[in-house]
């Protein structure tokens, strides 16, 4: 069995990194359409309400240009640092907040960047923006764990049953 320091700085593989943006952006647009849905029993007379399949598709395309244009690109850059500052720590624990750090950096400049594309110069007026891109790139690490982790002990499974 493997020592869980090599898990933890372990380059997380292309594969794991799409699908956990995929899974980030179907989590993402569960979150937000299940927090702004209005029950059939509350909604008002003559306003229109787009139904929940819909909501849910376009807050998904939404999410997965976030992630595809922004989060993506700059996790490259930032496994890359928290990786080469992650191996300076001792103790797995120190290394998993280090990783964690790098991600809520990340998290803080694309929201940033998506505030000063989308709003240009009203860029702190609109702070929804830098707390989802917050929520979503903490999901985004959260599904990358969970799938290395997942890949990591299918593999041991594998080996061991070989041998």
């Amino acid at each position: 069995m493997s020592k869980p320091k090599l898990v933890v700085l372990r380059p997380v593989s292309a594969p794991v990194r799409i699908f956990s943006a995929l899974l980030a952006c179907i989590s993402m647009a569960l979150i937000v359409v299940l927090m702004e849905y209005v029950p059939a029993a509350e909604r008002m007379d003559h306003t229109y309400y787009y139904p929940f399949w819909y909501s849910l598709l376009i807050t998904a395309l939404i999410s997965l240009a976030i992630v595809t244009f922004l989060i993506l690109p700059l996790s490259l850059l930032t496994d890359a640092v928290s990786m080469s500052l992650a191996r300076r720590f001792k103790g797995v624990a120190m290394q998993v907040v280090s990783i964690m750090i790098g991600y809520v950096l990340l998290a803080g400049l694309s929201g940033l960047l998506f505030s000063i594309f989308v709003f240009r110069e009203n860029t702190f007026l609109y702070m929804g923006a830098i707390r989802q891109m917050f929520v979503i790139t903490l999901i985004f690490l959260g599904w990358q764990y969970v799938l290395r982790a997942g890949s990591h002990g299918l593999k041991n499974n594998i080996q061991a049953k070989t041998e």
